[in-house]
């Protein structure tokens, strides 16, 4: 069986487009981690959801942080908060010790609100990238109830004395 196509090379691709700044809701996609001295990096990407209206859908944007494992550092308090807050947006709860390669397994399929900045490489060149990363504002975890936009301001809830 032959299948065929027209081949048109006036008609590419010319690149991608810049995810801008601000908040979108994601999808942690792939997650990593790594040693790095006495403390663990992790890297785990975004991707934008495309199951309701939001700019960038399917667009994925990396996330890379220093988890201080070292209480003897002077930013291990400001590290620990910034890793609970990833920890609490990916559904954990409570005090807990968690061994951190299983935690990388876990958080892959994770629903999040993501906040993204640009930030320039080495090389000048501008890209996107997750600076923080809280619960879905989303119902239910995550599973968005409509198509509509669900940060849009729906006006004030009206309750009557039968309430």
């Amino acid at each position: 069986m032959g299948f065929k196509l027209t081949f048109d090379e006036s008609n590419v691709s010319t690149g991608f487009e810049l995810v801008k700044e601000g908040k979108y809701e994601g999808t942690i996609m792939q997650a990593e981690i790594k040693q790095i001295g006495d403390n663990c990096a992790n890297n785990y990407d975004v991707e934008i959801r495309s199951d309701f209206k939001q700019d960038h859908q399917g667009a994925k944007i990396q996330y890379n942080t220093l988890w201080l494992t070292s209480s003897n550092s002077e930013y291990a308090e400001s590290t620990e908060k910034k890793r609970n807050s990833v920890l609490v947006a990916c559904g954990y709860t409570g005090k807990k010790e968690l061994d951190m390669e299983q935690v990388v397994k876990e958080i892959i399929g994770k629903n999040v609100y993501a906040y993204v900045k640009h930030r320039e490489n080495n090389e000048g060149k501008t890209f996107p990238h997750v600076t923080f990363v809280a619960k879905t504002k989303l119902e239910g975890g995550g599973n968005p109830v409509s198509n509509e936009d669900p940060f849009a301001n729906k006006g004030p809830i009206e309750v009557s004395e039968d309430d």
